[in-house]
């Protein structure tokens, strides 16, 4: 199906560039597998919420207290590689 979006310049130049790196002629596979990955991440994103929503006060004080404690342990054990 043909339809028509509006890009501004500077995406319009990446998409074509990208496209062009990857020895196609136009972007519409580009743009299709962008929009895939986006729309699938979106049913994963709201299947991950709905989950979470789902778990909600399943978790006891204690178990947030224990779960806390241990996540400082182990935290503390990991050393900074950054300098």
């Amino acid at each position: 199906m043909r339809t028509t979006v509006e890009l501004s310049d500077p995406l319009y130049r990446r998409l074509r560039a990208a496209a062009a790196e990857q020895g196609l002629r136009g972007f519409s596979p580009l743009v299709e597998q962008a929009l895939r990955e986006y729309l699938d991440g979106t049913d994963r994103r709201e299947e991950v919420s709905a989950r979470i929503r789902g778990a909600a006060g399943a978790w006891t004080e204690r178990d947030v207290t224990d779960w806390e404690r241990s996540r400082r342990e182990i935290w503390a054990t990991w050393r900074d590689t950054r300098s």
